[in-house]
């Protein structure tokens, strides 16, 4: 029986003309009414039992049909299938075709059986009857018009032909085109049924995409018409609004939602006009897009299509994040990172805005602040501890008068005031010594406290003159000499600060040209045997002659160069002309050559050693280097591995000022050390205070048994020389007693002597077998 139901329709369509069948159920028992009535007729007429018993099977039959149907309506189908539509098909195809064949039986009884007339035309015209049913009800089934049509024609067909009667077969003939019509009729509206059905499928499905896609957008959109009235709206926009899904919208007003939202409290109702002026701009063509800040801190921005129809689309779009993330990249662009405080760009922009109102005399200053000895607090709590005393100071700053004053942090520990409301060139007295009581005092973190001390210059202008850049100059200057001062904490900037500044400034051009040109001069200060007296080694000490300034010394230069960044060139020169004037006194002495704090730091310095003993041809043994402790504290672990080289490399290492430092005997365990300088403020006093001289004793003694040589500098009197050379602690010495700093021609002019005259008969000649002790 499959190929009687083969179809390409889907199996859920076949599903709704299956139930289309078992539908109408009304006129099962109208057909069935009129079939018993029919019968019990035609019995009253011709008395004939039979047809009592057709009543009796059209009755039992359709009983059975509607059992089947109730059975139908109680079916499970969930899980659909062709085959399971097929049998409920066959069902109902079985209890038609058997109504169908009972009732062309009637007429095949009646016409030639019986042969009455009565009877034949009443069982005739019920038949006709039922025929129209056929095709009103069954036409979503072929096999039911079809196989019902056959079932109730070929009966009365056979009826009339066996009358041998020419005008029934004529009649006969005339049912066929009769039913085939009623076929095709049937046919036409089942394909108008399957193309509905059909076009209702797809537009389910198109429907069902659409909400899908509407409802899964990640932006909120509602389509108005023309009356301002929602027409469509999808789940995120009564999200975004705090709407119920069971609150109807369709059909409203949008005005409604605006009111709903005031109400429930997105926006201020003292807001709610301004909201309704802000949409009707978008509706009207007026703006394109706004953002609404909500009640609740998000941010919904609106966007309006006007469609080509009367009506418009407007998109909900939550864009909290990216205004967050704006206002954060827009915070980290104007505030320091760490404490908080705008930064140099936007500390422009609030001054500017501060100063608006002001008059054009008023007066106005900037102070530039220094945190003192900050970095002591980074090398004895960390980094950590540093950024934590940053932000605490920040935050005492923020705590002033917003009113008057701006702080910002232009870098490390430099912060910046910006100062108004000062009555006069005297009150900013007042103020500053007010700030620095403020922002001075005890800092408490991580169990610890520290006492915080600042120093600060302050520039003073009137607001028609105001540059904060030359007041940022001016500032700097005026700190410059606070931190250069014992005595004040802060500075007031005056004139002859720019003048010393720039003559500063000359200064370090014309050290960058004579440093550049080899302009400055090497002279060297003898350092003599303990016992013998004689010249074993030189420091070789820079000089420079400025051509309009004279002599400068040493102490005012070098600072400039470390400050410049030039100390290494200046190095190097040292070295190379230490060397090779040790060379040219044939290799009778040593020469000891300074190395700075930043030379250390620069991993080219061994390498530089080396090329310029190389150059010279001098024995490394020959060459000492001297660091002080300020080298060595910047950075202890990378010092040590510096000097490790330069001893591998058979060069002397010597720790210079020992004793000038609050733990200089650390680094005696430490460091790869060959000697130590003790410093000139051991001697000093040794002749009048006798701790001093102990002092001075046992550091030579300390140093002895660690198996370092002794250098004792600063000797300047013959009661000096004399105590030292009684306690035989020292290997070496070196003062101006002993000789003052000469020139290499000088010098080498002493070796060919061999000798050289010290006051009260000490002679000092030179030793040339006493290297070792260098």
């Amino acid at each position: 029986m499959t190929w009687l139901f083969k179809t390409n329709i889907p199996v859920d369509v076949r599903l709704s003309f299956v139930r289309a069948l078992y539908g109408n159920r009304e006129t099962l028992w109208f057909g069935l009414a009129a079939h018993l009535l029919t019968c019990a007729v035609i019995y009253l007429k011709t008395d004939d039992i039979v047809f009592l018993g057709f009543a009796g099977f059209f009755a039992l039959t359709t009983s059975i049909r509607m059992l089947d149907m109730y059975v139908f309506d109680r079916a499970d189908f969930s899980k659909l299938s062709h085959d399971k539509i097929n049998r409920w098909e066959l069902h109902y195809l079985i209890g038609a075709c058997a109504i169908c064949l009972l009732l062309g039986l009637l007429c095949f009884y009646s016409t030639y059986i019986i042969s009455d007339s009565f009877a034949e035309l009443a069982s005739l015209a019920v038949l006709l009857a039922s025929v129209v049913s056929i095709v009103g009800r069954n036409y979503a089934s072929r096999n039911a018009v079809v196989m019902m049509s056959v079932c109730a024609l070929m009966p009365v067909l056979a009826g009339f032909v066996l009358t041998n009667s020419i005008f029934h077969i004529i009649i006969g003939a005339l049912l066929v085109p009769y039913f085939l019509s009623n076929i095709q009729m049937a046919n036409g509206l089942r394909q108008s049924l399957f193309a509905a059905v059909m076009n209702e499928r797809r537009l389910s499905t198109v429907v069902s995409r659409f909400d899908t896609a509407l409802n899964n957008m990640p932006q909120g959109l509602v389509m108005l018409d023309g009356r301002a009235a929602i027409a469509v709206v999808n789940k995120q926009v009564r999200d975004m609004l705090n709407i119920s899904q069971n609150i109807s919208l369709l059909n409203r007003s949008f005005e409604v939602v605006l009111r709903y939202c005031s109400k429930h409290g997105l926006f201020p109702r003292a807001e709610l006009d301004n909201v309704r002026m802000r949409i009707a701009d978008l509706l009207e063509g007026r703006r394109q897009r706004d953002v609404f800040q909500f009640g609740d801190e998000r941010y919904i921005e609106v966007m309006c299509n006007q469609r080509r129809e009367e009506g418009a689309v407007l998109i909900f779009d939550d864009v909290t994040g990216r205004i967050e993330a704006e206002a954060q990249i827009q915070h980290m662009a104007r505030y320091d990172g760490l404490t908080g405080l705008p930064n140099r760009f936007y500390f422009e922009t609030l001054v500017r805005s501060l100063t608006t109102g002001n008059k054009p005399d008023d007066l106005v200053a900037l102070a530039v602040i220094d945190l003192n000895h900050f970095k002591h607090v980074n090398d004895t709590y960390g980094h950590h501890a540093g950024d934590e005393l940053l932000r605490q100071f920040a935050e005492r700053m923020a705590g002033l008068d917003p009113q008057r004053f701006v702080a910002s942090r232009f870098g490390g520990d430099e912060f910046v005031l910006f100062i108004q409301g000062i009555k006069n060139r005297a009150h900013i007295n007042t103020v500053m010594d007010e700030v620095i009581s403020f922002l001075c005092g005890v800092y408490e973190f991580a169990s610890q406290q520290i006492y915080l001390d600042i120093s600060a210059g302050v520039a003073v202008d009137v607001t028609k003159n105001l540059d904060l850049r030359g007041l940022h100059v001016n500032a700097d200057l005026a700190l410059y000499e606070a931190k250069s001062s014992e005595h004040d904490r802060w500075v007031a900037f005056v004139e002859a600060m720019d003048t010393k500044y720039r003559s500063r400034q000359k200064l370090k051009n014309d050290l960058r040209e004579a440093v550049r040109a080899g302009n400055l001069t090497v002279v060297y200060q003898p350092i003599v045997s303990l016992n013998s007296l004689r010249i074993v080694a030189v420091e070789a000490l820079s000089r420079w002659h400025h051509p309009q300034l004279g002599p400068i010394g040493p102490a005012d230069y070098i600072p400039l160069a470390e400050e410049m960044g030039i100390i290494t060139e200046l190095t190097q020169f040292m070295l190379r002309r230490a060397c090779e004037d040790c060379a040219s006194w044939g290799h009778k002495i040593g020469v000891s050559v300074n190395l700075s704090a930043i030379d250390l730091k620069n991993t080219g310095i061994v390498d530089m050693v080396v090329d310029a003993l190389k150059k010279a041809q001098l024995p490394s043994y020959l060459l000492e280097v001297e660091v002080t402790e300020s080298a060595i504290i910047s950075d202890r672990v990378k010092t040590c591995e510096m000097l490790q080289k330069l001893k591998n490399s058979g060069i002397n290492i010597a720790l210079d000022d020992f004793g000038t430092g609050y733990s200089s005997l650390s680094y005696l365990n430490t460091l790869p050390l060959t000697k130590v300088k003790v410093d000139r403020s051991f001697v000093r006093d040794i002749v009048t205070d006798r701790r001093a001289f102990m002092l001075l004793r046992g550091v030579t003694q300390l140093s002895h048994e660690l198996g370092f040589g002794v250098t004792i500098e600063g000797v300047e009197t013959e009661e000096q020389l004399k105590l030292i050379r009684g306690t035989g602690g020292a290997d070496l010495v070196q003062g101006f007693l002993l000789g003052a700093p000469l020139s290499a021609a000088e010098i080498n002019k002493q070796l060919e002597q061999s000798l050289t005259i010290i006051p009260k008969g000490y002679k000092v000649s030179v030793e040339t077998d006493g290297l070792s002790s260098f």
